[in-house]
């Protein structure tokens, strides 16, 4: 008994360490990689889960496991060093060569870890087959803490001091699993190394002993790099702050002393403005943005009463706030959901007039700006937003939370909602295709309130420089008196009339939107017509909400990922079919079975691998707006579902029988299949009635709902190890193990591929689909079994 408990408990910390070393590792590609390139390695990285099974079953199919067998601490310990080592040579490799040369190295680093975390858990299994399911439910639980561990490491730590905690961690499993093995000294010789390495470079990183560097800026796809590295700017980084959230960095300029940036992870970057605290005379650099930055234009032609109030969401550095002051707005509200920069900015009050703390008529909210929205009932006359360069990810598998729900079909019917009579939408883009991909959505929404194009392009107009555009949407029509002052003031500043719309007019303007105003042509012919100059600007919604996806068809990082995981786990599948094709297996002991109880072990591994991302990212993405804040939904939902996996993997210890196991297996998957389908179709309404509660009862409303589905889709797991024990193919376990690990890659990939082209919740119809079939594929095995009886 003492044994088991320390195995679980070395489990426990293992799975901790895994999950958090994971997260961990995601944020720190986010900085140094682009999100597409941070996804690819990431994926790469978690295809050796599957990976160490595999090399697991061929060191048995060798006779080489004896040597290996209740040898956990030696995996475990080597897993400790590998956490800390594969981070460190991965600094030192982006800072020697730059990080876009060295995809392919930093794939291969991050691999080592997760492979041999691979054979560690598939090692568990494979001894310990019949302790299966408290094998997977401390393994989950484990995983469970671990993403709570890990923001709470990050935000107190930061990235690289996590990173080596966190191989403390597995030294920590590695010594306690080395109580498990025979007397002797030799077996806690590579533990206690690992946890010395490991406590070293903590404590070495914490007291700047040792601190290796994070090359933020050798990126040239980053924003940062032109700064810090180009021929102008002369940039250097004066303040950084690490949390769960990202790196947040502010940047000095040298030649212009009256500006600062901000950037979160390299990119997204926001200026700070030196500032004297008075709108009337604000300094000539501020002044300057009146006819520099088309922000400012849209103020151009407000009258006084439609100034009195302005929503600003995402205000970074507070750009946009001095624009709404100069432009005469007396009450401003700034969302934003960066809390590391908001506390930077206040930091440097005297610099920028105390802009987020000083000024009575701002108020400066942490919170996710459509969030925001959605639990507020107030009306404005100005909502401002600033497109950001999102290069950056801040989810788990590395892209499918990348996007917000700020710029969606939703977003925009919300943003019309809670504008006042006379106000208006204001959004700056970088360049034509944002804008035109802005118009999409505005006109379907438009056109779902029974507006037709023509009429809905009398709201909208676009102007702008070569850097910048702006789009704005008036909740009623414009009138002519408005857009030919707007005309005038777009060619005193010197704005492109090329690139230009406004509405009333006849006047040389951009001829496709001025045929689109006069009904000359239709969104879905412009849309067609940028189609094939590559771009796709077709509306997304909620349930899609990749606004930066301007590739026509998937990215091709998500293609290379998915095709290159399908045809591992095809060919992971099959090789173990074709090797035991002529052996029939018994269930009961005493009479064969058809051999193509092994072909059902293997789809039924591939597809839980496959359902559970598909359920869980769908879903961290369906709550993620519900709860508002986007780190710590993801670590309550992560939680909770893993969480609710866990308890239900340990509940199946208590079937015992063969015929027990395949029914447990079939009706588990059919409760996850109904439960996902209500789901799919049930939630967003449910979710959507909800949201006015407290962010308590919002979190306890989440953990209800996701518990039980987690306690379903906990069962068939351990209960397919519990199969293959009793068919006699425990040998087969690390296999099955690699097609399970696998399957989650690719799962993780398919998520991301569907809900692109069709959204989350038909992700969410798909994974019910695959725990459909594994309910089918084993409530037939459990006739076919009564029946010969």
């Amino acid at each position: 008994m003492q044994g088991l408990r320390l195995l679980q408990a070395g489990i426990f910390l293992v799975s901790f360490s895994l999950i958090a070393f994971e997260i961990a590792l995601s944020r720190l590609l986010s900085v140094l990689l682009s999100y597409h390139f941070a996804f690819a390695v990431l994926a790469v990285a978690l295809l050796g889960l599957g990976g160490g099974g595999v090399f697991l079953y061929l060191l048995h199919s060798n006779g080489c496991l004896k040597k290996l067998s209740g040898n956990f601490s030696f995996w475990a310990a080597v897993l400790s060093l590998a956490v800390s080592l594969s981070v460190i040579l991965g600094l030192h490799v982006s800072s020697a060569f730059g990080s876009l040369d060295n995809i392919l190295s930093y794939s291969l680093l991050f691999l080592i870890p997760f492979s041999l975390a691979g054979v560690l858990l598939a090692l568990f299994y494979r001894e310990f087959p019949a302790e299966s399911a408290k094998i997977y439910g401390f393994d989950l639980v484990g995983a469970a803490c671990g993403s709570f561990g890990c923001l709470i490491f990050l935000n107190e730590f930061g990235v690289v001091s996590t990173v080596f905690l966190l191989g403390a961690f597995s030294s920590c499993a590695a010594l306690v699993l080395a109580s498990l093995g025979p007397p002797g000294l030799k077996k806690w010789v590579l533990p206690l190394l690992g946890f010395l390495v490991a406590v070293f470079l903590f404590g070495a990183e914490r007291t700047g002993l040792y601190r290796p560097d994070v090359p933020i800026g050798k990126n040239p796809s980053k924003e940062i790099h032109d700064v810090l590295y180009g021929p102008s700017l002369r940039g250097r980084i004066v303040e950084t702050r690490w949390s769960a959230f990202g790196r947040t960095d502010l940047v000095r300029l040298s030649d212009y002393p009256d500006q600062m940036d901000i950037y979160l992870d390299g990119t997204a970057g926001s200026p700070m403005y030196r500032f004297t605290g008075s709108a009337g005379n604000p300094g000539p650099v501020i002044e300057g943005l009146k006819t520099t930055f088309p922000g400012y234009f849209p103020f151009l032609s407000l009258r006084e009463e439609e100034k009195d109030d302005a929503l600003i969401i995402g205000p970074g550095g507070g750009r946009d706030i001095l624009l709404a002051l100069m432009g005469g707005v007396k009450n401003i509200t700034a969302v934003e959901v960066n809390g590391d920069l908001v506390d930077m900015v206040r930091s440097h009050a005297g610099f920028n007039g105390g802009i987020y703390r000083d000024l009575k008529n701002v108020q400066v909210i942490v919170e996710e700006g459509r969030h925001f929205f959605k639990r507020s009932a107030e009306k404005h006359d100005l909502i401002m937003l600033s497109l950001p360069v999102t290069n950056t990810s801040r989810s788990l598998e590395g892209f499918a939370l990348t996007e917000n729900f700020l710029f969606t079909t939703d977003a925009i019917a919300d943003y019309l909602d809670h504008l006042s009579g006379e106000g208006r939408l204001l959004v700056v883009a970088h360049d034509d295709i944002e804008a035109l991909r802005l118009l999409s959505l505005s006109l379907a929404v438009f056109k779902a309130r029974g507006m037709d194009e023509q009429e809905a392009m009398s709201h909208i107009y676009i102007t702008g420089s070569e850097d910048y555009l702006v789009f704005v949407l008036k909740k009623k029509p414009l009138d002519q008196q408005e857009t030919t002052v707007l005309y005038r003031a777009m060619h005193d500043l010197g704005y492109s009339p090329g690139i230009s719309f406004f509405p009333h007019l006849n006047a040389p303007l951009n001829p496709v939107l001025t045929s689109l105003g006069k009904g000359w042509t239709t969104a879905a012919g412009i849309q067609e017509m940028v189609g094939q100059r590559g771009y796709n600007i077709n509306p997304v919604s909620d349930n899609n909400p990749f606004f930066y996806n301007f590739e026509r068809g998937l990215p091709k990082s998500v293609s290379l990922v998915l095709w290159t995981s399908s045809f591992l786990l095809l060919l992971i599948a099959a090789v173990p079919l074709f090797m035991k094709r002529n052996g029939a297996v018994s269930l009961h002991g005493n009479r064969p079975h058809p051999p193509g109880l092994l072909f059902r072990a293997v789809l039924l591994f591939s597809m839980l691998g496959i359902g559970f991302m598909l359920t869980e990212i769908s879903l961290i993405q369906r709550f993620s707006l519900f709860l508002g804040r986007p780190v710590l939904s993801m670590a309550v939902l992560l939680s909770s579902l893993l969480g609710g996996a866990g308890m239900g993997s340990l509940w199946s210890k208590r079937v015992t029988t063969p015929t027990q196991t395949i029914r447990g297996i079939a009706l588990a998957a059919l409760g996850v299949a109904l439960v996902v389908l209500g789901y799919a179709v049930a939630l967003p309404q449910i979710l959507k009635q909800l949201l006015g509660l407290s962010f308590t009862v919002r979190i306890g409303i989440s953990v209800a709902l996701l518990l039980p589905l987690g306690f379903c889709m906990g069962i068939p797991f351990p209960l397919g190890i519990r199969f293959l024990q009793e068919i006699r193919m425990a040998s087969s376990i690390p296999w099955m193990w690699g097609v399970n690990g696998l399957g989650s890659v690719l799962g993780s990939t398919l998520t991301i591929a569907i809900a692109i082209r069709f959204g989350f919740t038909e992700a969410l119809i798909a994974s019910a689909a695959l725990y459909l079939m594994v309910f089918l594929l084993f409530r037939t095995l459990a006739l076919s079994e009564r029946s010969a009886k």
